[in-house]
């Protein structure tokens, strides 16, 4: 059976963070001085080593692999990878086993690309990247879209990428890593024109984090720690800590028209640390001198985050967070998502909201925050 390549409705599920897993091909192209090289170690986890710079390793084919126990798995190839992970083929008939219209795409190996030094070598790696995904995308257009990989090792080209990205491949969000690049954290005046030129091309900006070795983390400390330990904790720390920044800093501030949404990190997190941040105004606000709105006030104004089926408060705190703040992403294929009955298990956890709120995280949510219309067509920024 051919999957559906465009929707034939108006769009009822809708995925804002998934994910491929780029073949060794999506590379080919690059010059030797930055070239990408994946290399097997004695363990089986693959190491990728970018213009002589190591940036990501694991079991890639673990990485595309739903439902694996990374610790326990004999390794796999990145060839033995769920093929929807790299076949947009086989991604739209998995996406129509499951009832998803439409996903928004992150990347796997990619992720590690916050930890690139050069900043050739980065823009290289970005461009590569952009362009395999777009054709990637070009299976089907209306149904998978494109979040862009931006070179922030340099500034003035990461604006270039952006636009790049969108208005010659069509892509409607950019991502970038919470943590900081080069030294340099999101809320650095580096970065200004950045977020002016994504605000200006109406674009949203997906903070997605990812355990990688090569780029600095909070939990990447002194004290003792192990995998579990420092996945669990990087993810959410490193999206809170850039939340506060961007809002504390005067991000949010000088750019109420972009959106932002927090990925991969579990939302429970945020009622949390929207009531602490608020409570320090009272005290602490004078340091903060370019925040004019609480940061609660500018969440609800132009930010979203992205639950986890398995949050077992979900419904709870939904209603604090807002349910017209809260996406869903599937996070197919890597190892910790659920495939098949991924969007099964979303509706068990939204059952207890109102049919209205349901629709919001199924679907209008994630419209809204990427900027498409029900069939997922772009809107004029």
């Amino acid at each position: 059976m051919v999957a559906d390549a465009s929707p034939t409705r108006p769009i009822s599920v809708f995925d804002s963070d998934g994910h491929v897993l780029e073949p060794r091909a999506a590379w080919r192209d690059l010059p030797d001085a930055h070239a990408v090289e994946i290399v097997r170690d004695e363990r089986g986890l693959d190491h990728v080593i970018v213009g002589g710079e190591e940036i990501f390793w694991a079991s890639l084919g673990h990485m595309g692999s739903p439902g694996t126990d990374v610790g326990t798995r004999a390794p796999l190839e990145l060839e033995q990878a769920q093929a929807g992970a790299f076949d947009p083929a086989a991604r739209l008939v998995d996406m129509d086993a499951e009832g998803i219209d439409v996903v928004v795409l992150y990347p796997t190996i990619g992720l590690g690309a916050w930890g690139i030094t050069a900043p050739g070598t980065a823009v290289a790696f970005a461009r590569a990247y952009n362009d395999w995904l777009a054709s990637y995308c070009a299976t089907a257009p209306d149904r998978l879209r494109g979040a862009a990989m931006v070179p922030f090792q340099d500034p003035a080209a990461a604006v270039t990428e952006l636009r790049r990205a969108a208005t010659d491949l069509g892509f409607v969000a950019a991502f970038v890593r919470p943590n900081p690049c080069n030294g340099r954290t999101l809320a650095d005046p580096a970065f200004e024109p950045f977020w002016a030129a994504a605000e200006e091309l109406g674009l949203a900006v997906g903070v997605h984090e990812g355990l990688q070795p090569a780029v600095p983390h909070l939990a990447s400390t002194r004290r003792p720690t192990n995998a579990l330990l420092q996945h669990a904790a990087s993810h959410t720390f490193e999206q809170m800590f850039a939340f506060a920044q961007l809002a504390t800093c005067g991000v949010m501030e000088r750019h109420p028209g972009l959106r932002w949404v927090f990925l991969e990190s579990g939302g429970g997190w945020m009622p949390y640390w929207l009531g602490r941040l608020d409570h320090h105004v009272k005290t602490y606000g004078a340091y903060a001198p370019g925040m004019r709105l609480t940061p609660s006030e500018y969440f609800r104004r132009q930010c979203w985050v992205s639950f986890e089926i398995d949050e077992d408060h979900f419904a709870a705190l939904a209603p604090l967070v807002g349910t017209d703040r809260i996406v869903w992403g599937s996070d197919y294929p890597h190892a910790d998502s659920t495939f098949p009955g991924a969007v099964d298990e979303l509706q068990e956890a939204i059952a207890p909201l109102t049919e209205a709120d349901r629709d919001r995280i199924v679907r209008a949510n994630g419209l809204a925050l990427y900027g498409l219309d029900v069939t997922g067509a772009r809107r004029a920024s």
